[in-house]
């Protein structure tokens, strides 16, 4: 039969064993409790009573207690089950949290968490995404076709495309503008890069508040960072709280740039600038260069006359031609297809347009070095304008070419010939010699038009046969060439396109320009002028009474004198101005008939007449009621 083996045992409350044999166990069963001697290894007692369980298992289990402090390495389980306790005042007073004894641990600190996450400020902008400039940089350009330009981006960047525009560089150096407040500038390490390769890194410290170390400024390789400060100062992210953040300005200072298609960016705290891509142009190529061919005029023209003197309409075949010539076209890039710009419309010319690449016999994009060493051609047309004129200078629009290299504006092909322009619109606001205005004037229709003078002299036998406007004109007749009416001894066979008479010789004296009105109940009318003359006249040719009262100046009454007041002018009183008198300048003027009218005249004609002495010149002229 087995020895049974009992251990030391008490029921006593709180009691510990006095004294144990090593390996001999006491039990108290009324705490639950185990002990043993332990043996300390001469540290200290010998040896010493240890409580082998010092919890206390709840009744019915699923939990334990303990008195006293405990002290571990390290307490895993389900937190939720711990609890605040009571605090030492006995209670927790009224706060941001409503805190009880058996308020949750873990709960509390989600809670307080939560409400510190509103007292934190949002961090400053990062540099993700910020775009990068370069400063100092020559412009931009697009890449040419017909080569392969050098991409120097590596496997990570995209290959340089034709005809797209890039930033361009030429010093095979960068710098790029700072990009300025961003952040956090307190932590985390700043890189550069330049296709790929780092240029330069510094980790950023504490500058500002308790922990400060050092200020984050100075230069790093080719990387820059300037103005570390407290984010409450900074302008881009107003509101920020003091010794929360830092922010930083940053930028690359004179990274090397190799010749062609580069790319560069810089990263911070996993947030990365977007690349920055430029084209290194190697080119030489000078500024382009804008030349001329001579001037080619129409061979067969389209022709309108006035006073026997040819001028072009704006028909086709009219067109004037000359060939421009551009060098140094492009290089490695160009700056726009269109790279030759008009300066616009002449007074004589419509405006001819811009230039392409295209134009030149080009592509689009252009090759590499176009028009570099001989230059390229185009063929400028121009179309004459619906106009009435003497074009004399300035005949043709200027230009201008534009490359990445330089530009050459403002130039225009020399020709000095004038040219006479009468478009097929009639016009009254000049002198068109079968198209003089009339406003609001008597009875009938149809603007005033020219007929022969008849004679020399201020007064001959009147007459009205018609006008050819296509001879040429009589010595004593003024002539009408670009929409004025001049006293002309103009040789138009040199000098003048297109070629006409010569009025150069036998016409010195006194010229004249008649012309008729057909209107009846006319006894009165305006004459309005612009220019200088030496005479007028006025004439109803076909009324007795008139011509009988008249005989003595062959029936034409003169606008340099005043109306006699009474009856119809006369010979020895043969004025017809009223309200002043013509003096050969500009200004609008009253003739009179006095008791006669136009529709006494047998065709209600009027007769007007002008004596052009040297110099004088008419621009404009109408007639109308008054």
């Amino acid at each position: 039969m087995a020895t049974p083996f009992r251990l030391k045992r008490s029921s006593v409350a709180g009691k510990r064993p006095g004294a144990l044999q090593k390996g001999e166990l006491a039990i108290n069963f009324h705490d639950g409790h185990l002990f043993a001697e332990r043996d300390t290894g001469g540290v200290g007692i010998g040896t010493t009573i240890t409580l082998l369980t010092p919890w206390k298992e709840s009744f019915g289990g699923g939990a334990i207690q303990y008195t006293g402090v405990v002290t571990a390495t390290r307490y895993e389980g389900e937190g939720g089950n711990l609890t605040l306790g009571t605090p030492t005042s006995g209670s927790y007073r009224t706060g941001a949290l409503s805190l009880t004894s058996s308020t949750k641990v873990d709960n509390s600190i989600e809670h307080l968490n939560y409400i510190l996450g509103k007292l934190v400020p949002n961090e400053p902008d990062t540099i993700g995404g910020v775009s990068l400039t370069l400063d100092g940089a020559a412009g931009t350009g697009r890449l040419c076709s017909g080569f392969t330009a050098t991409n120097n981006t590596g496997s990570g960047g995209a290959a340089p495309v034709a005809g797209t525009q890039y930033t361009r560089n030429t010093d095979s150096t960068i710098t790029t503008a700072y990009i300025t407040e961003y952040g956090p500038g307190d932590s985390g390490t700043i890189e550069g890069f330049v296709n790929a390769i780092g240029i330069g890194s510094t980790a950023f410290n504490d500058t500002f508040g308790q922990g400060a170390i050092k200020s984050d400024n100075g230069t790093f390789g080719a990387l820059q960072i300037a103005n570390d400060k407290d984010a409450v100062d900074s302008t881009r992210n107003v509101g920020i709280a003091s010794f929360f953040y830092e922010v930083y300005d940053a930028r690359f200072i004179n990274a090397a740039s190799p010749d062609g298609f580069n790319m560069a960016h810089m990263s911070h705290a996993g947030n990365s600038t977007a690349n920055l891509f430029w084209y290194e142009d190697p080119s030489t190529v000078g500024a382009p260069v804008i030349s001329f061919s001579g001037v080619t005029a129409p061979s067969n023209p389209a022709l309108n006359y006035s006073s026997g003197v040819p001028h072009y309409t704006e028909a086709p075949a009219n067109d004037f031609t000359y060939t421009m010539t551009v060098t140094n076209a492009t290089g490695d890039m160009y700056s726009d297809h269109v790279f030759v710009t008009s300066d616009g419309a002449t007074s004589g010319f419509n405006d001819p347009g811009d230039k392409t690449y295209t134009n030149f016999s080009g592509a689009n994009p252009p090759v590499r070095n176009f028009g570099v060493g001989t230059g390229v051609d185009c063929v400028i047309t121009n179309t004459v304008k619906d106009l009435h004129l003497t074009l004399t200078s300035d005949h043709f629009s200027r230009y201008d070419a534009v490359t990445p290299y330089g530009a050459h504006n403002d130039q225009r092909v020399s020709y000095s010939t004038n040219i006479n322009i009468m478009g097929s619109t009639a016009t009254t606001t000049q002198i068109d010699e079968d198209n003089i205005l009339i406003t609001s004037l008597g009875t009938g229709s149809g603007n005033a038009t020219r007929v022969n003078a008849g004679a020399a002299g201020d007064n001959p036998t009147a007459v009205y046969s018609t006008w050819n406007a296509s001879s040429q004109v009589a010595s004593y007749e003024a002539v009408t060439r670009g929409a004025v009416l001049r006293h002309d001894q103009t040789n138009y066979s040199t000098g003048y396109l297109p070629a006409g008479p010569n009025y150069s010789s036998g016409r010195s004296g006194a010229q004249y320009f008649q012309m008729e009105l057909m209107r009846s109940d006319v006894s009165q009318f305006n004459i309005s002028v612009t220019g200088s003359y030496g005479g007028c006249w006025v004439c109803l040719p076909d009324n007795s009474a008139w011509t009988s009262a008249l005989s003595g100046t062959n029936g034409w009454a003169s606008m340099f004198a005043a109306y006699r007041g009474s009856g119809v002018p006369t010979s020895g009183e043969p004025g017809c101005a009223s309200g002043g008198n013509m003096s050969g300048s500009s200004g609008t003027f009253t003739s009179v008939f006095g008791t006669e009218s136009s529709s006494n005249d047998s065709n209600n004609r009027i007769l007007i007449r002008w004596r052009l002495d040297n110099g004088d010149s008419i621009t404009a002229m109408s007639f109308s009621a008054t």
